[in-house]
C-alpha cells in the first residue's frame, strides 16, 4: 500500500506518524506545498537589545500553550520522548488562574471570577449572577432547530438559551475570539445537569477523578514546550525522515497538481508525478481541497477519470488573523498578572467603517485579545528583563490599518487603553506582525452532518479520508487526535 498526504500542518504529521506505525510495510509519501512543515505552527527564537543588555525571546505565531485533557497529544509527545523539554504553568500559577475580559467602550480590564467570594465582589457580577440563577433553575433548556441542523445550534443560540443574550454576548463571543474549543465541553456539561450547564458543573465537582490524573499525568493548567509549539513539528519531522519511521519521502514545496481517478482506489498526480498512489489521506484546508477538485475536473481529459465531488466542501468558511509579537523593556510592570484577556463583540455589532472616513473616524483596531506571554511562559526567554505580549486582531472585525510593523502607534495606543495605562506604554524593542490568512475555520450550523457527508463521500472513492482543522476540530490536541484516527478503518 502506498499512501499519499496532503498538507504537512499538524494533522498530516500526525497522520504520517500513526499511520507508519499501523502499517509499517506501507510507503508513505506526505505533500506540503509550503517550503516548511507545521501550518500554523511558527516558533522562532531572536536576539533583542536593550539598555540593560540582551534578551533570547522566543516568539510564537501560531499556537502556544496546550491543555493536559488532549491524550492523543499527551501520548504524541510520551512517543516522541519530548517530556524532557515541556515547560507547564502549575494550576496555583496567576498565569492559570487569571483571565480578564476588556469590555469595548471602557478601560482597563476586569478579572473573570473563579470563586464565589470573586464572584459576589466582580464588576461582572451584574451579568454573571442573573446568567447563572436562569441556567440552573431554568427549563427552556430544549434545542430549537435551526438552520437545518436539527437539535445542532449556534455557540450563540446554546449560551442565550441557558444564560440570555448580554452573557452570549459578553462571555460567548469572547470565548469564540479565544479559539477555545469548549463549545463542545459546555453541551456535555449540559447533558450531565439534565439541561442546566451550572448543574452539570456541580455534578462533575463530585465525580471521579480526571482522566490525565489517572493516568498519572500532571501538567498544571497549561503547559508548552521550552523552545516552542514548533518543538513538536520538529519531533515529528525527524521521525518521519530519519528512518525511524517507515516513510518513504517528506516532500516540502511539493503541491498536487491533479487527483483523479485513474484506478480504484484513485491515483494522485502530483507535481513529482508519483504513480501508484493507493490511498490519498486529504488533510488539506477544505476551500484549497475543493479548488484541487475542481481543476482536476476542469484538466481531466475522460470523464471517467474524473472523481466526484465532496459535498459541501466550498462552503467552509474561515477567518483571518494578524499576530502582533510585541517585546518591550522590563521595569514597570504593564499588565496585572495573568494569561491575557479577550475582547467580547461590541454592543453595536461588527459594522465596518464608512466608506472614505477621515482618519480620526476609522474603526477602532479589530484586537481580539492578548496574551501576555511572560507570565504564562517567561522561562522560554533568557537574559535582560523583557515583557513579552501578543496581540491578536482580524477575524470577524473588518481590515483596520495601523495593526502591523510599519505604524505601531495606533496598536500602542489602543493596548494602553485596554490596559488601563495611566501613561503611554513604553517604545517595544521589538515588533513583529503577521498575516495569517483563513488560519481559523469557522464552521457553522450543522457543521457535524456535513462532514459526515463530506466522509461519505471519500469513503467512496475507496481508501480515502479528509481530515484537518476544518472538519473535526481547530486545536492541536484535536488535530493530533484526527491524524491518530487515520485509516484504522482500511484493515490490513
Amino acid at each position: 500500500m502506498h499512501v499519499a498526504i496532503l498538507g504537512g500542518g499538524l494533522t498530516g504529521l500526525s497522520s504520517a506518524f500513526h499511520l507508519a506505525r499501523r502499517f509499517p510495510r506501507a510507503r508513505i509519501t506526505l505533500l506540503e506545498k509550503a517550503p516548511r512543515l507545521g501550518g500554523w505552527v511558527r516558533s522562532e527564537r531572536v536576539v533583542v537589545k536593550g539598555s540593560t543588555g540582551e534578551a533570547s525571546v522566543l516568539l510564537e505565531a501560531g499556537p502556544r500553550t496546550l491543555r493536559p485533557g488532549a491524550l492523543a497529544l499527551l501520548e504524541l509527545i510520551n512517543l516522541l520522548n519530548l517530556t524532557p523539554h515541556l515547560l507547564t504553568v502549575p494550576r496555583t500559577a496567576p498565569a492559570a488562574l487569571n483571565r480578564f475580559l476588556h469590555l469595548p467602550g471602557t478601560r482597563g480590564l476586569q478579572r473573570i471570577p473563579t470563586s464565589l467570594p470573586a464572584l459576589l465582589t466582580s464588576p461582572l457580577a451584574r451579568i454573571l449572577v442573573p446568567a447563572l440563577l436562569r441556567d440552573a433553575v431554568g427549563h427552556a433548556h430544549t434545542p430549537d432547530p435551526e438552520g437545518g441542523g436539527g437539535a445542532d445550534e449556534s455557540v450563540e443560540a446554546f449560551l442565550t438559551r441557558h444564560f440570555g443574550a448580554e452573557f452570549a454576548r459578553t462571555f460567548g463571543s469572547a470565548l469564540v475570539h479565544g479559539v477555545r474549543a469548549a463549545f463542545p465541553v459546555l453541551r456535555d456539561l449540559s447533558e450531565r445537569g439534565y439541561g442546566s450547564v451550572v448543574r452539570g458543573v456541580l455534578r462533575g465537582a463530585f465525580s471521579r477523578r480526571k482522566p490525565e490524573e489517572e493516568e498519572g499525568y500532571e501538567l498544571g493548567g497549561v503547559y508548552s514546550f521550552r523552545e516552542g509549539m514548533e518543538t513538536l513539528v520538529r519531533a515529528l519531522q525527524d521521525n518521519l525522515k530519519g528512518g525511524k519511521m517507515t516513510v518513504s519521502r517528506v516532500l516540502r514545496a511539493v503541491g498536487a497538481e491533479k487527483l483523479t481517478k485513474t484506478q480504484m482506489p484513485p491515483d494522485l498526480d502530483s507535481v513529482r508525478h508519483d504513480p501508484d498512489v493507493l490511498a490519498p489521506r486529504l488533510g488539506l484546508p477544505l476551500p484549497a481541497l475543493d479548488a484541487l477538485l475542481r481543476t482536476s475536473a476542469e484538466s481531466s481529459a475522460a470523464a471517467s477519470t474524473i472523481l466526484p465531488p465532496l459535498p459541501h466542501i466550498a462552503r467552509t468558511l474561515s477567518s483571518s488573523v494578524t499576530v502582533v509579537n510585541l517585546v518591550f523593556p522590563g521595569g514597570r510592570p504593564l499588565h496585572p498578572p495573568g494569561f491575557g484577556y479577550l475582547v467580547p463583540r461590541p454592543a453595536g455589532g461588527y459594522a465596518p467603517p464608512p466608506p472614505r472616513a477621515p482618519t480620526s473616524a476609522r474603526a477602532p483596531l479589530g484586537i481580539l485579545g492578548t496574551v501576555f506571554d511572560s507570565c504564562a511562559l517567561g522561562a522560554q526567554d533568557a537574559g535582560a528583563p523583557v515583557t513579552k505580549l501578543t496581540v491578536m486582531l482580524g477575524g470577524p472585525h473588518p481590515p483596520t490599518d495601523g495593526d502591523g510593523e510599519g505604524d505601531a502607534g495606533p496598536l500602542l495606543r489602543a493596548l494602553a487603553r485596554h490596559l488601563g495605562a495611566r501613561a503611554p506604554l513604553p517604545a517595544p524593542l521589538l515588533v513583529r506582525a503577521g498575516a495569517l490568512a483563513g488560519c481559523i475555520p469557522t464552521p457553522r450550523v450543522g457543521h457535524g452532518a456535513r462532514m459526515d457527508a463530506v466522509r461519505a463521500g471519500a469513503g467512496a472513492w475507496g481508501r480515502a479520508e479528509v481530515l484537518g482543522a476544518g472538519v473535526g476540530g481547530v486545536s492541536v490536541g484535536a488535530c493530533v487526535e484526527m491524524g491518530r484516527g487515520a485509516g484504522r478503518g482500511w484493515g490490513g
